[in-house]
Formats: structure tokens, C-alpha cells, sequence
């Protein structure tokens, strides 16, 4: 049987994710603070049949360990500005009534109960169709600068804080309320049972509580988890709590062996080997024909500046490329931000002008160009030579344009290939990505196992 994939957007609140592709003719830059611009965007990708829109992150902006900001990511808008996406949620849930929304949110800028009440809150606004993208942060330095944190925190420490945040997180969810502790009944006068609310009590590493959970359950009660970290701690921690799990890789090779890797991985941890559902990014060019569209593809890798993808790659990995001899290579250089996109440009045989020169072609998952024919092929032969559950479509020039032509000439051929159900799915966001039954986390998750 073929494998039905599941479909996110992949948006910022920001004017481009890639810098300077704002100025290109089909980008719609200029109504990316307001909710209009956004609520458009959700009933195009609502009625294509796109499972989710999902929200990167960017608390702050790139900047060097000694604070000096770069001028290029003021001038040229190189997440900067960047808004706060979970402000969006509810006004886009109420536009439409199937879109699910999955939001990025930091463990070390955070705090466990204010994250998990606003998550919680979120997901009985939105009908249980949100989820949380779990990231421990790139942009350390700005984390210092404008949050206050003592210092840059390792890498490995990173994960251990998450792991020990979202362990409180799901106490909270799962074991805070009894799923029948509001009966709300007028005659005795009992709006919450007392009985089955009950007191929490947890003493980690990092975060400590000891109280009540004030938010009723929701209709999913622990968001659908998502993960993106690709080094060695972040995937662990992806095979141990995440339900989707985000890759940026570039070749079918890569793909195929991280897949298998994060489900050996959470077979490891007492989880089914299809608890894991991986969507890697994609970015979609489709023309009438393959020059019209390889044009296209041209002009936007050509719309970042050197400077500004280097100060994207600095955001992103703490390094400073511009300050580096372009003669010499990454392979020494070590960082304790972005270590697993660091370790992708690390090769002796790249110098860092190399890296410089091809940062606007390999940032990002597969590019596939060419006619909608051409792009359902190469979208079937990268499934097929990975077994990948699904796709985070990245967006392009910015706005609508980006997934039009995707969602009217590529995803009917897709459909009609088996690779997408004939209608949109529905349900909550845990439903519609896992094809559970039931919208809670399974038994099998340590969230459930847990409250058990």
C-alpha cells in the first residue's frame, strides 16, 4: 500500500526566511505583522489539504558573542524584525475549522508551567489542533544578552534541561486532572471534584514544583510533540518524547539511514518503531516548463547576499564566518550552538569561502524544480528511497505565492498516486498526523507512562 504523507507550511513571522528574498516580484513581504496577511494564508493551505502550518522560531536576532549585531540583519531584514508566532493561534483556528498549527517554543528560554498553560489554553481554543515544536535554541548569545542567562549553556546541558522541562510539562498535562473532575453540576454545587485534582509534586535537575495545575484538560492534554535537533542529544531526545520529528537533510542517502536511525532509536525506548512520524523540509519551484521554473529557482537563490546568509549561518551556529580566513576550513571550529548544521560544512576539503559561496544552496531540505509532472516524480522517488512519513514545505518568495502552484498542480498528481488521502484529513493535530484513534498521547509514550 502506498504510504499517505502528511503536509506542513513552513513559515517565520517575519518578513522572509531567507534573507532578501522579500524583494522578489512574487513575495507578498508587506502584511507580515498582521493577522489578515496570515488568515489568508491558513484558508489557502486549509482548503489545498495541507495537514498543519507550522511556526519556526527566532527569539532574537544573529549576533556575535561580544553583542555586536551585524548591520545587514537590520538592513536587510534578516530576522529582523521576527514576531511572536503563538499570538497568532487562536485567530487563525477561528478562520478555519481543520488546519492544525504547530508552534516552535524554547526549554531554555521558557518556563514549564507558564508554557504549559499557555499550550494547554491554546489547544481548548483551537479544538485540540495544536502542537509544540520542542527546541533547546540557536542565538545563545542573544539568550545572554536580552533574557539575562549567566552564560552560553552547553549543548548536551541544553538537553538535559529539556528533558527534565518536558518531563514537568507532562506531569502537568497527564496527571494535574482526572478525566472526569468537572461535573459541573449545579444541583450539589460541585463545579470541579476535588478528589481528582490533585496535587503535583516534581523535584528535577532544573525545575521544581509543588501545586496545582489551574488549566483543565484539553481535548489532546499534552500538545502533539514535534523535535527538530539532529545531533546525537537532540535525537535521543526525539526518539524519547517526540510524536513528529522535523530533518533538513538534502540527499535521498541521508534521509533513508536517519530515518531508520530515530526509529531504532525510539524502539530502544520502548516505543513502536511508527511512534516517530519524520518530515523533512522540501522546497517546491514548479513552472510551466522546467526552464520557467529552474528561472525561478535561480532568481531566489540569487536573492540573498553573501553577507546576509552569512549572518543567517552565524544566527544559527554561533560562528562568524566573515571573521574566519575564507582558506581555511570549518573542521576545526567548534561551537555549543547549531552543532549539527555546523558538522554539515565541516568537511576538510571546504574551505569557508566555499561555505560562504553555497550557503543559499544547502540551506534548507531538498529543492525540487521543474513542472508539476517533474515535481510529483522527484517528490514519489525521494519516498520511496527514504520511507520519509511526510514534507515541511518551506516557503519561498513569502505570502500565498508560495504554495500555489504546489497545492493546484502538484498535489493532485500526488493525490492520485496514493502519496495523499482523497479528502483532507480531520481530527486533532495528534489524529491527523498519527492516525491515532484516540486524540491522547498513546501508552506506549513516557508522558502516559508516567501518570499511569
Amino acid at each position: 500500500m502506498t504510504k499517505q504523507l502528511v503536509l506542513g507550511a513552513f513559515e517565520v513571522v517575519a518578513p522572509t526566511f531567507l534573507a532578501n528574498s522579500w524583494r522578489h516580484r512574487l513575495a507578498q513581504p508587506e502584511g507580515y505583522a498582521g493577522l489578515a496577511h496570515w488568515q489568508q494564508l491558513a484558508r489557502q493551505l486549509d482548503a489545498g489539504g495541507f495537514d498543519f502550518l507550522f511556526f519556526a522560531e527566532a527569539l532574537a536576532y544573529p549576533m556575535t558573542a561580544d553583542g555586536d549585531v551585524p548591520e545587514v540583519v537590520v538592513r536587510e531584514a534578516v530576522q529582523f524584525p521576527v514576531h511572536d508566532a503563538p499570538l497568532l493561534l487562536s485567530g487563525l483556528a477561528a478562520t478555519v475549522d481543520r488546519l492544525g498549527f504547530v508552534v516552535t517554543s524554547s526549554t531554555t528560554a521558557e518556563r514549564p508551567y507558564l508554557l504549559a498553560r499557555r499550550f494547554s489554553t491554546l489547544d481548548h481554543l483551537t479544538g485540540g489542533r495544536v502542537g509544540w515544536n520542542i527546541v533547546t535554541s540557536d542565538m545563545q548569545d542573544a539568550l545572554v544578552r536580552l533574557l539575562g542567562e549567566p552564560a552560553v549553556t552547553a549543548h548536551d546541558v541544553r538537553y538535559a534541561r529539556a528533558d527534565d522541562f518536558v518531563s514537568l510539562c507532562l506531569a502537568l498535562w497527564e496527571e494535574g486532572w482526572d478525566d472526569d473532575a468537572q461535573p459541573m453540576d449545579r444541583q450539589t454545587g460541585v463545579f470541579n471534584d476535588p478528589a481528582k485534582v490533585h496535587r503535583l509534586q516534581h523535584r528535577g535537575p532544573f525545575f521544581s514544583l509543588d501545586g496545582y495545575y489551574p488549566v483543565s484538560p484539553s481535548p489532546q492534554r499534552t500538545p502533539t510533540l514535534f523535535q527538530a535537533g539532529a545531533s546525537r542529544a537532540g535525537k535521543d531526545f526525539a526518539a524519547t518524547y517526540a510524536e513528529c520529528i522535523f530533518t533538513q537533510e538534502r540527499s535521498t542517502e541521508a534521509l533513508a539511514r536517519l530515518v531508520v536511525d530515530l526509529r531504532d532509536r525510539a524502539e530502544a525506548r520502548g516505543r513502536p518503531r511508527d511512534a516517530v512520524k519524520v518530515v523533512n523540509g522540501l522546497s517546491v519551484i514548479v513552472g510551466a516548463t522546467e526552464a520557467e521554473a529552474r528561472q525561478l529557482r535561480a532568481e531566489l537563490t540569487a536573492a540573498p547576499s553573501r553577507e546576509a546568509m552569512a549572518a543567517l549561518f552565524l544566527g544559527w551556529t554561533g560562528v562568524d564566518l566573515t571573521r574566519l580566513d575564507p582558506r581555511a576550513t570549518l573542521a576545526e571550529v567548534s561551537t555549543e550552538v547549531g552543532q549539527s548544521l555546523l558538522a554539515q560544512h565541516s568537511d576538510p576539503g571546504t574551505t569557508v569561502g566555499d561555505v560562504l559561496d553555497g550557503l543559499r544552496e544547502t540551506m534548507g531540505g531538498f529543492k525540487v524544480t521543474g513542472t508539476a509532472e517533474q515535481a510529483a516524480d522527484e517528490i514519489e522517488a525521494i519516498v520511496e528511497a527514504t520511507d520519509v512519513d511526510g514534507f515541511l514545505v518551506e516557503f519561498t518568495f513569502g505570502g500565498t505565492e508560495s504554495y500555489r502552484d504546489f497545492i493546484a498542480d502538484v498535489m493532485p498528481l500526488l493525490r492520485a498516486r496514493g502519496l495523499l488521502p482523497q479528502q483532507p484529513r480531520r481530527g486533532t493535530l495528534r489524529e491527523m498526523l498519527t492516525g491515532a484513534a484516540s486524540p491522547h498521547l498513546p501508552s506506549t509514550h513516557p508522558g502516559r507512562r508516567g501518570s499511569s
